[in-house]
């Protein structure tokens, strides 16, 4: 596969990524508020929704810089990848 080609997708799926996180973040800020004023029988966890979001704005940069390092050869040959080369 060529470098360019992944590192293409891998960005796609990154930017996927953080927008999840964003959706996530400011869902459980529109439950915080709608917790304070009535109660609810709602299933959704704020909480873990909040962590989640948390999480994924930490992993995402740190996985697409893997994928930059990988597919511009920094890790040596890796099989099947041909690495961006200038």
């Amino acid at each position: 596969m060529n470098g360019a080609v992944l590192l293409g997708v891998m960005s796609l799926v990154c930017v996927g990524d953080i927008a999840i996180a964003l959706f996530l973040a400011a869902k459980a800020n529109r439950a915080r508020d709608t917790l304070d004023s009535a109660p609810g029988s709602s299933t959704f966890d704020p909480v873990g929704a909040r962590r989640t979001s948390r999480l994924l704005f930490i992993v995402t940069p740190l996985l697409w810089l893997f994928f930059v390092a990988l597919c511009f050869g920094l890790f040596g040959p890796v099989g099947g990848i041909t690495p961006i080369s200038f």
